[in-house]
């Protein structure tokens, strides 16, 4: 709460970078690595503004089609991971898990709150207004469940109060883009198999 997305991401894909780098990997590389199903990611961006706009509407059509909509934009974010985990090094797959672990920890609290709850403790502390609410958050209340799973961690320079979902799909977005840095120069499109080497005389076959 109170941080932009790419607030939040632009940090850990900065890091991600230099670490990559700092460990021999080249930007270019990740030029290198084919992203399957691209269409599942836009749909799912697609659902998420639809479910954002869903605070326009009167208070009791939005709140029945809020969580469908989040559910639909999560699954189709989770599958989407899910297809370009296939086939890759376990240091991908690894970040990939992390990203699935977050997604699912932020899905959460969001499902059975409607929309994701703050502490207002860590909002005070990291300086936000208390008791604001937004399309995606609300102050948490005696009836708030899974509030563990909501945005309980403040960052008082960023002005945020962060989930611990949050905080996994940030380390996912750094070791991704690090280990992307590392993509085998000589990759095919559709997988982590380098192109085999012609040998001699394969030519005239």
């Amino acid at each position: 709460m109170g941080v932009t997305p790419l607030i939040l991401f632009g940090g850990p894909v900065a890091a991600g970078t230099a670490a990559g780098y700092l460990s021999g990997g080249r930007l270019r590389r990740l030029l290198g690595v084919r992203l399957r199903r691209l269409w599942l990611l836009w749909l799912a961006g697609a659902v998420q503004v639809a479910q954002l706009a869903t605070a326009r509407l009167p208070s009791a059509t939005g709140h029945h089609l809020r969580a469908p909509l989040l559910v639909v934009a999560f699954s189709l974010a989770l599958l989407w991971l899910g297809v370009n985990a296939r086939g890759r090094t376990w240091p991908l797959k690894t970040g990939v898990g992390l990203a699935l672990t977050g997604a699912v920890l932020n899905a959460l609290p969001i499902a059975v709150n409607g929309r994701m709850p703050y502490s207002l403790s860590a909002a005070a502390v990291a300086g936000l207004p208390a008791g604001s609410q937004t399309a995606k958050n609300v102050p948490a209340g005696r009836g708030t469940r899974l509030l563990a799973l909501g945005d309980t961690i403040p960052v008082p320079p960023l002005h945020a109060v962060v989930s611990i979902g949050d905080v996994l799909l940030a380390t996912a977005a750094a070791l991704l883009v690090a280990t992307a840095m590392h993509h085998p120069a000589n990759a095919t499109r559709e997988g982590n198999q380098p192109c085999p080497t012609p040998s001699p005389g394969s030519a005239s076959r």
